[in-house]
């Protein structure tokens, strides 16, 4: 029936609501401007605090007469004078307006009552200078207090008379009228009002003042009042033991204690013991207040609008305190309009009528409450599946693994991303998960049982688990999982919520990361300790040589210097080697065919594998070409499948070799750290034991083996690695028990890299010319020159580049060809080079370096023809310093 009830208010409402809205009040006139564009900012300064009824309901009017203005923005601030002093509390206000609107702009202020009124007279120039003023609610107006300001507004004046002289007529015995009210500013004016009117009823009424009793005592004297006694209760607030009471709550206290009528003239007290009167109403008082506002805010001064002295008033009475006082509804004067009036009801039988009624609503109730009900159920229903659906398709978009489970560690649910994974295809069997999973998940499954356990006893979350995985497709991945407990709405712990975040490319870019520090700072110590080595193995393999020449190769020396001279060659691929993982040299790269290296690389294997390995070859002949050192290529095929050979020798097994062609690209090329594009994809593949898990991640690290001593040096793959690296490809391992695969990647030759191989030189042909030599190794300063000097040339040595300075200096036109070392105390060879270009112009220098970084550096000189890598004997010099003369005379 309540609900019922609800429903028909509801419908009346909007009924009444809607004619309202059809034939109600029309938006003041704005001069043409549209309610749209109109734009203001106006300051509502409300004299008491939020929730006292008089106020309220003029701000409501305000509001209600702004509607149609959605640009008019309105600010209230309560000032709160009904619980404090207006000397005490204006000060106060004073600083924080100040403060609070120092930086925003006002077009009009409207003040409500006459404390707000008296501190806008007070301060408004000083905080608001020169805007408008309109305000309301002031009882008590003297034209005086706003002469020469710009403020306008509306006068609380109402008739008490008229309400006086309707009192008498509706109880023709009083003589006494007690005036209720307060000592602050708004009861003082209104007072005053009413002073005025007591002339009117001269002779005929006695006016007495209650102004300075508390409540008790108030209760008290009404209590006691004759009959010919009536009240006119003004509207106070006041506080009895540290509660604040309302007007409303202070007329129930006295209109409980008396038996005499009690008038008033405002509309917010109707209802609470008045009879009634010619009542003001504060949300009429808040409209034409609104209409005010409008007037100003569309170009008309506040101080050229007449102050309104007569605010609009009505008759409104209550129905049951005229029933209480014996009042007859015919006294009311015409038009008055009455609050809590009985409903009228036609009558004929009333048996016969109340009969039908009662049948009539009990059916039209359980109709309705029986429609409502089903149209409540259908609406539930579809939130709640529409609930569901949203949290599962917010759940299927989480790229995250999510399962839940209950006590009992069985599966509730899951999201797509994890039926995906371990391959549940079926969503209707997302409970049964844990058992339709497939063995190779069976371990995970038993470990994250575990956890779950784990959470549910000790109530407390898991984070940061990581976990290898193998997904639905038998790829390995790396989860990072956090565990959490479910609980209820008394929070104990139901089940737990699991989600995992795949961070297998994390955690290889990461992996990668390492190795390419780890890979940096080995090949830089490796770097500083082969040029060391350089320079020994230079001296030693030009001083061999020297000496060959002077001794018969024939003789036991001859024959101990070959065997030196072949030790320190043996010593140079070494030194070679350990520079090839931190930075291959480039030297030999041009435009190939890699099948055709692989073929020839196969060929000589399957020659010198047993026979209880059986070689398989794989390789597309239509590839493209390849920027790649056929030699650096060979020595990827001979390490790879010398690995493999040692892993099966003595089991044998098959040894696959493929080459083909794939692209690479989005987060695959970003995962392998190579540039997005088409590589030639060559695989090595073996039937060996495979790679333990944990050893798989150190497999190119240099010098680490898991062979004998006498089997391995730990370089193979570190040597693959930075070769592989030095041709901008990349390669990666995947081992298992029965199946290990290297696969590496080359990127195929762009149009610009095509280019013809340059043809090989001659050989040696003895030459002639002047050439300046500097070095600064002792040995090589005592070597080099005489080498030189048995190829046909003159030779200058210096020491060091200042010395060579000082040389040319001396000596410009004498030097056909400039030999430096790169690496020298003071100057090096770069610098040296430099200089050189302006005091030898034209003349070619060759740098001789064992460092590779100085390739680069050195190449971008124009006056450096020629690098030279340590270690070097006498052919590779001699060819250097041909090529360079010849070249050199061909462009003079």
């Amino acid at each position: 029936m309540k609900r019922l009830l609800l429903a028909c208010l509801a419908v009346t409402v909007l009924l009444v609501s809607s004619a309202w809205a059809s034939g109600g009040a029309e938006a003041p006139e704005t001069s043409g401007v549209s309610s749209s564009q109109l734009r203001a900012n106006i300051l509502i300064l409300n004299s008491y605090h939020y929730g006292y009824p008089w106020s309220d309901e003029i701000v409501r009017g305000l509001r209600e007469g702004f509607s149609p203005f959605p640009g008019i923005e309105l600010q209230v601030e309560y000032m709160d004078f009904k619980r404090y002093e207006l000397a005490h509390l204006a000060p106060l206000l004073v600083d924080l307006y100040a403060r609070k609107f120092s930086d925003k702009k006002f077009d009009l202020i409207v003040v409500s009552d006459n404390n707000a009124f008296s501190f806008i007279r007070q301060y408004g120039e000083l905080l608001f200078p020169g805007l408008p003023v309109i305000f309301c609610g002031v009882n008590d107006f003297d034209p005086a207090l706003i002469e020469g300001r710009n403020i306008t507004g509306i006068v609380e004046n109402y008739d008490v008379g008229d309400t006086l002289e309707l009192a008498l007529n509706q109880h023709p015995g009083k003589k006494r009228l007690v005036v209720i009210g307060d000592r602050s500013n708004t009861g003082t004016a209104i007072m005053n009002q009413v002073k005025q009117a007591e002339s009117q009823f001269a002779n005929r009424l006695s006016f007495e003042y209650w102004t300075k009793y508390d409540l008790d005592e108030i209760m008290s004297r009404a209590a006691q009042a004759d009959d010919d006694t009536f009240f006119y209760f003004i509207p106070f607030y006041t506080e009895i033991n540290g509660r604040f009471y309302s007007a409303q709550q202070l007329l129930d206290l006295v209109y409980q204690s008396t038996v005499a009528p009690i008038y008033s003239s405002w509309e917010f007290l109707l209802g609470h013991g008045i009879v009634g009167g010619k009542l003001l109403s504060g949300e009429e008082h808040g409209r034409q207040t609104a209409a005010l506002s409008m007037r100003i805010i569309t170009g008309e001064s506040a101080a050229d609008i007449p102050v309104i002295t007569k605010a609009t008033t009505l008759y409104r009475f209550d129905y049951d305190v005229l029933v209480s006082q014996g009042i007859p509804v015919g006294l009311l004067p015409e038009g008055s309009t009455l609050i809590n009036e009985p409903k009228a009801f036609y009558e004929l039988d009333k048996q016969v009528f109340w009969t039908i009624m009662v049948s009539f609503m009990l059916l039209l109730v359980t109709t309705v409450f029986l429609y409502f009900n089903i149209i409540r159920r259908r609406a539930v229903e579809l939130r709640m599946q529409d609930q569901l659906s949203f949290q599962e398709i917010l759940m299927d978009t989480i790229p995250h693994l999510v399962c839940w489970k209950d006590r009992q560690l069985n599966y509730l649910g899951a999201n797509r991303y994890f039926m995906e994974f371990f391959g549940v295809a079926d969503p209707a069997r997302k409970t049964t998960i844990g058992h339709i999973v497939s063995p190779l998940h069976r371990e995970f499954i038993d470990w994250t049982n575990r956890l779950d356990r784990r959470v549910v006893l000790s109530e407390k979350p898991l984070t940061g688990l990581k976990r290898g995985v193998p997904n639905a497709a038998g790829e390995q991945r790396q989860l990072e999982i956090k565990k959490v407990p479910l609980r209820d709405k008394s929070g104990g712990v139901v089940g737990t919520l699991t989600t995992a975040e795949d961070v297998t490319r994390a955690a290889n870019l990461e992996k990668q990361l390492l190795q390419s520090q780890k890979m940096e700072a080995i090949g830089t110590l490796a770097g500083g300790i082969a040029h060391d080595f350089n320079n020994i193995l230079t001296s030693i393999i030009n001083s061999t040589e020297l000496a060959l020449m002077d001794v018969d190769g024939q003789t036991p020396a001859g024959q101990d210097l070959e065997r030196s001279l072949k030790a320190a060659q043996r010593g140079s691929g070494l030194v070679k080697q350990i520079l090839t993982f931190s930075r291959p040299s480039k030297e030999g790269f041009a435009p190939i065919k890699i099948q055709g290296v692989v073929s020839e690389a196969v060929a000589l294997l399957r020659a010198s594998l047993p026979r209880n390995i059986q070689v398989e070859t794989h390789v597309t002949e239509d590839l493209p070409l390849c920027v790649a050192d056929p030699n650096q290529i060979n020595q990827i095929l001979m390490n790879l499948c010398t690995n493999a050979f040692q892993a099966m020798r003595e089991t044998g097994g098959h040894l696959s070799v493929s080459l083909g062609e794939v692209g690479v690209w989005g987060d695959d090329a970003e995962i392998r750290n190579i540039e997005p594009g088409r590589y030639v994809k060559l695989t090595v593949a073996d039937s060996g034991p495979g790679i333990s898990p944990e050893v798989v991640d150190k497999i190119f690290d240099p010098f680490f083996t898991t062979k004998g001593k006498a089997e391995g040096t730990g370089l193979g793959l570190a040597v693959v690695l930075g070769i592989v690296r030095g041709h901008r490809g990349s390669i990666e391992v995947e081992s298992s028990p029965g199946h290990t695969a290297f696969t590496a990647l080359f990127p195929e030759a762009l149009g610009d890299e095509v280019q013809p191989v340059t043809p090989i030189l001659p050989e040696f042909i003895p030459g002639a010319g002047h050439l300046l030599f500097v070095e600064d190794d002792e040995d090589q300063y005592e070597t080099i020159p005489r080498v030189l000097e048995t190829l046909g040339y003159s030779v200058t040595p210096a020491r060091n580049a200042a010395e060579a300075l000082e040389i040319v200096a001396g000596d410009p036109d004498g030097f056909d060809l400039v030999i430096t070392d790169f690496d020298m105390p003071g100057l090096n060879g770069l610098e040296l080079a430099r200089r050189l270009a302006y005091d030898l112009p034209g003349v070619p220098v060759v740098m001789i370096t064992g460092r590779e970084r100085a390739v680069d550096h050195a190449s971008a000189l124009d006056n450096v023809s020629r690098i030279v890598l340590k270690p070097y004997d006498r052919n590779t010099i001699a060819q250097a310093i041909r090529e360079v003369l010849t070249n050199h005379e061909s462009r003079d």
